[in-house]
């Protein structure tokens, strides 16, 4: 985050004056806490929080300063970011439907892909449907299928591109979320856009260009199962998504307040589609769908890691967020908003908890230890705002 941290420098300090968050994390007593941080290493923990502080006099009232501490800022330790990636690809499809808008296209038209991109042997007709319907699915349920939609619309040339054009040199997003091998996940076929069930337009085929190695190690683990069978070495994660979590953390910063960067830096999307975006990233279930969809009953809280420690999503409460969970990983990158109490933040995380340092084994410390740590964590925060503001919880 090193090119908003340099504009922040500019108008604020980078720790709060007396209690640092770090501090507040130690003088938590609460079992789970604890337990993590005392081995950090070994759950291979991150945590960074951004505080908004608000200017209250004359001169500063409309002034913001975002104040940034981190807890093992580790950009160069691998961690497998599953569904987060579906964050960056929905705003860069925006940016690829700006482009296409000069066809009469806009996130409400309907596309769909022609190749086989989900990776199966059948190939039945996929559905046309909107970017808009295609973010919102991503958001609410954090929707597998939506995403290789929109990977597919995007193709992996265009999304590293730009990744490395904002910035994110050592961001990878190679991989759609289906059983697809690496020349299946780097080529993209035509897909075609509908109005009135009529083709308007024809996206051609999108061909991968080379990626140099991202100088990092990205093995884990003593095994893994493969096929059923045990491999007694490393699992090579060198051709899966990769993005630093202090990269997504800036992403969700420039997504809910672009202004804090150089319109360089932004992406390059219309304000109605950035407002459209804020709005399915806040979205819950039961908003999206109140009578429950194909008969799924899913509750507000669903991907809603470090927020939903609530058993219920107050409504004065806003939560744009995008979880992510695979292979002993659950992490997290939230922007929360309580407009009854005036407090905002960004907060984001990630733990590995995997005992036996096994992957794909199934056997994962996901309810043991993973959801309660960020459950406590998102509460530890909330309380803390609350606090600075003279509230008791």
């Amino acid at each position: 985050m090193k090119r908003l941290i340099f504009i922040w420098i500019m108008i604020s300090c980078l720790f709060a004056k007396g209690q640092s968050f770090i501090d507040v994390l130690k003088s938590d007593t609460s079992f789970i806490i604890q337990k993590v941080l005392k081995d950090s290493v070994k759950y291979r923990l991150q945590i960074i929080y951004t505080r908004i502080e608000k200017g209250n006099s004359f001169y500063k009232k409309n002034k913001v300063n975002l104040i940034t501490e981190y807890i093992r800022n580790k950009p160069d330790e691998y961690f497998f970011p599953a569904s987060l990636v579906k964050m960056p690809v929905a705003v860069l499809a925006l940016e690829k439907i700006k482009e296409l808008s000069v066809f009469g296209i806009d996130e409400f038209t309907p596309f769909a892909p022609i190749s086989d991109f989900e990776c199966t042997k059948s190939k039945p007709l996929p559905t046309p449907l909107s970017t808009k319907e295609l973010i919102d699915k991503i958001f609410v349920y954090s929707d597998n299928h939506a995403f290789n939609y929109l990977y597919e619309l995007c193709g992996q040339a265009f999304i590293n591109k730009r990744l490395n054009q904002l910035g994110y040199t050592n961001a990878r997003i190679i991989e759609k979320i289906a059983k697809c091998n690496q020349l299946q996940n780097s080529e993209t076929g035509p897909v075609v856009f509908y109005e009135n069930q009529r083709t308007v337009h024809i996206e051609g085929r999108q061909q991968p260009v080379a990626l140099a190695p991202l100088p990092i190690n990205m093995k884990l683990g003593k095994g893994y199962l493969w096929n059923g069978k045990y491999v007694a070495s490393a699992k090579d994660f060198i051709t899966s998504n990769f993005v630093p979590l202090a990269d997504f953390h800036e992403m969700l910063i420039l997504i809910a307040m672009p202004e804090m960067a150089e319109a360089k830096q932004r992406f390059l999307i219309t304000e109605k589609q950035r407002t459209s975006l804020m709005e399915s990233m806040s979205k819950l279930p039961g908003e999206y769908c109140p009578d429950s969809c194909n008969n799924q009953i899913f509750k507000d809280t669903h991907v809603k890691y470090l927020m939903g420690f609530r058993d219920s999503i107050p409504s004065d409460w806003k939560i744009y967020n995008k979880v992510g969970l695979a292979h002993g990983f659950i992490s997290d990158c939230s922007y929360f908003e309580d407009k009854r109490n005036d407090i905002g933040f960004f907060l984001s995380a990630v733990i590995y908890v995997n005992e036996d340092d096994i992957l794909n084994d199934g056997k994962y410390e996901y309810n043991i230890v993973g959801f309660p740590f960020m459950s406590a964590l998102g509460k530890l925060v909330y309380n803390y705002e609350l606090q600075k503001k003279g509230i008791k919880y």
